[in-house]
């Protein structure tokens, strides 16, 4: 019998629906990192591997770094998305929790990218002190989380999601003394719609029939067409709120 694996929840969807692949949502990935694209240094830690989409587009858009190393806790979702790219050899994945990280091991980074997964993590104001001694001075720590709790719902507590977030919250867990908020903004206000109705309101499992009919369908619509048009938009208009939180920290 194969041993539970106390990361992974329902977060290895695309493999277990078939035919649905998460690579299909390629737009999204780009608008996620051009997010934070001008904060990202030379020497990188990213927390999460998951599907190794979001690795993938710091190797394509990033300028010239010097590495990246990308951790994944998750016995399961390593092994899964092992092939799901090549990569240089200036790119390495290791199977480790954060809370096992020291500095004295691994060295210090300029740049620390969490993609989705403080939610998943109990105690989040620990991982993100955890975090800093892995910091060099002045280096950035680039945070996207869900936001909204009140879009919580049955995909969150299927993926292994504690919480969402807003900004009053995020702010609570960072410690002042520790680190100077750079910036903190809302994105991705047309999704709040999507989530309300089919995870709030129909309670679609995204690891189910309708969930994969929902990512093939209006998802890839979604991807394709709404996504580019919110990444214009948001340039120039700050959101009140959005399903989707960035924070961005510097290392005092």
């Amino acid at each position: 019998m194969e041993a539970e694996d106390k990361y992974v929840h329902e977060m290895d969807w695309g493999i277990n629906i078939g035919n649905v692949s998460k690579k299909k949502l390629s737009n999204y990935r780009k608008y996620q990192y051009n997010l934070i694209r001008k904060y990202i240094g030379n020497n990188i830690l990213e927390v999460g591997s998951g599907d190794r989409g979001f690795t993938n587009q710091i190797v394509l858009n990033a300028k010239p770094f010097q590495s990246i190393l990308s951790i994944e806790p998750s016995e399961k979702l390593f092994e899964i998305y092992k092939d799901s790219y090549l990569f240089p050899d200036n790119v390495s994945f290791k199977k480790i929790d954060l809370f096992e990280m020291s500095n004295q091991e691994y060295g210090k980074f300029d740049t620390i990218i969490m993609i989705h997964v403080l939610e998943h993590i109990e105690d989040d104001k620990g991982a993100i002190n955890h975090l800093y001694n892995l910091l060099c001075d002045g280096g950035h720590l680039l945070i996207e989380v869900p936001a909204l709790q009140k879009l919580y719902s049955i995909h969150d507590e299927k993926l292994g999601h504690y919480r969402r977030y807003n900004k009053k919250i995020m702010k609570r867990i960072i410690d002042e003394d520790k680190f100077e908020l750079k910036r903190i903004w809302y994105q991705d206000i047309i999704g709040v719609l999507g989530s309300f109705y089919y995870f709030k309101l129909k309670k679609t499992r995204i690891n189910s029939e309708s969930g994969a009919r929902l990512v093939s369908k209006q998802g890839n619509i979604y991807d394709k067409y709404l996504i580019p048009i919110q990444e214009i938009f948001e340039k120039f208009i700050p959101l009140p709120l959005g399903l989707s939180l960035t924070c961005v920290l510097k290392k005092k």
